[in-house]
């Protein structure tokens, strides 16, 4: 283990060499850093004369030492920009061990600040060394010191308030938080864990699975550990889904561009992609961010219906109409032209043919959300009317948002509703498989 030791130095040595003993007698692979104002005029001995002092004796312990001068030592720029300067030098050290016992007042504080604002890959102690019985002079007698020794760290305080946003799913948030995090031990596992965690929050799995693989090592060593555990077997839970995510979106993206040869992505697949968009949505409840939520709502309905298109043979992009059923033509451009004719107040999708042109209708191109339902619906039969009304309901708020057609900004109260009416949708397009899928890919582990 690796110790860093940042002294300040005033004018006594002995609590100096007292401090350094110690440490050195704790961990021998000790690094010094002597934190010294220039002299004033006239003083006797000066601050420098006491850091060649320790650093001799550091000497003959074997103890590498360091020095650093302060221009002022009575101007708090000056004292913050150095012991910033040497607090980084120690930052990666497995710890870092602070006295502030000589010096000016301004350097002590300086150093104290700098120490808890800096981000350090291991645990900080701040000491001081005092006591009682004094000499002439005011100086404590080297035989009555006593270091007094506090634990604090600004790393930690950083990954609380970290674990704090990702309890309420603040993925953006916390990876800024995260990103003065240390790369190295705990601290940066949870950075590297936040940022996979926010690539994931925007639907870019891609980016989530060799990062994942990465983490699990650490993620095995973090699991008994009280306040990452959670977050360690989350990691290690995602690996399975990220890949299958990944697969299912790069053979979509391949169907979306023509490719009629590729594998399918298969109904498990699908299922697991509603479900996160589901689950996705349900933490943008969470972040208390409801138009969001509904957002995602609306996308889970419209990923389920690609699912159940997808599961009779029917690609979104590409329909294929000419080897559909003359049949089932003539009840889906019926069902379609119902469905704008009640629904154009809604916000239906543009393009969509109403009654009065359908003697010379043309299939759609693509199929989004209502013209791919209305599909499923003239070759499996139509949803029942109150899930239609419901789907009505979250079209129409959809539309109507800020963040798509209209300024409407809705409430948590709405959110809720039209999530649960999201739910019972993609449970009717995809089937039974939805609650298990959710469960692989659900971010709720901090209950």
């Amino acid at each position: 283990m690796t110790t860093c030791l940042v002294l300040t130095v005033g004018t006594t040595a002995d609590p100096l060499l007292k401090a350094m003993e110690e440490q050195h007698g704790q961990d021998p692979d000790l690094r010094v850093f002597l934190l010294y104002g220039r002299p004033f005029p006239g003083q006797a001995p000066s601050p420098f004369d006491v850091a060649v002092q320790v650093k001799d004796a550091a000497g003959k312990l074997g103890v590498a030492v360091e020095t650093r001068e302060v221009p002022d030592p009575e101007n708090l720029d000056a004292c913050l920009e150095a012991s910033r300067g040497v607090l980084r030098e120690a930052a990666q050290a497995d710890r870092v061990v602070v006295d502030f016992t000589g010096g000016t007042k301004v350097m002590s504080a300086a150093v104290v600040h700098a120490a808890l604002t800096e981000s350090l890959a291991g645990p900080l102690v701040f000491e001081y060394t005092g006591g009682q019985v004094r000499d002439p002079a005011g100086r404590v007698l080297r035989e009555a010191m006593r270091r007094r020794v506090s634990e604090r760290t600004a790393t930690d305080e950083t990954v609380r308030q970290t674990l704090g946003l990702l309890r309420r799913f603040a993925y953006r948030e916390a990876r800024l938080l995260a990103s003065r995090l240390p790369e190295a031990g705990r601290a940066g596992f949870l950075w590297r864990a936040v940022q996979v965690l926010n690539d994931w929050d925007e639907f870019h799995y891609e980016a989530c699975l060799d990062p994942l693989n990465r983490l699990t090592e650490g993620a095995r060593a973090l699991q008994d550990a009280p306040e990452l555990a959670p977050l360690a077997s989350l990691c290690l839970r995602l690996r399975e889904p990220a890949a299958a995510l990944r697969t299912t979106v790069q053979r979509l993206r391949t169907l979306e561009a023509g490719d009629q040869g590729c594998p399918w992505p298969t109904s498990q697949e699908m299922a697991l992609l509603v479900a996160d968009a589901l689950e996705n949505a349900c933490r943008r409840l969470a972040e208390d961010r409801p138009t969001d939520s509904v957002l995602r709502a609306y996308r889970a309905v419209e990923v389920a219906v690609q699912a159940r298109l997808l599961s009779c043979g029917i690609n979104p992009w590409r329909p294929g109409w000419d080897r559909l059923d003359r049949l089932v033509l003539d009840r889906y451009a019926a069902l379609l032209a119902l469905s704008w004719d009640e629904g154009s107040a809604a916000g239906s999708e543009p393009g969509t043919p109403g009654a009065r042109d359908r003697a010379g209708w043309r299939p759609p191109r693509e199929l989004a959300l209502t013209a791919g339902l209305k599909l499923v619906e003239a070759l499996e039969g139509e949803l029942p009317e109150d899930l239609t009304q419901r789907l009505r309901d979250l079209q129409l708020n959809r539309n109507r948002s800020y963040l798509e057609h209209g300024y409407r900004r809705l409430a948590r109260h709405d959110a809720q509703r039209l999530l649960g009416c999201a739910e019972e949708l993609c449970g009717r397009l995809v089937g039974p498989g939805l609650s298990d899928a959710r469960q692989k890919v659900t971010h709720s582990v901090w209950s």
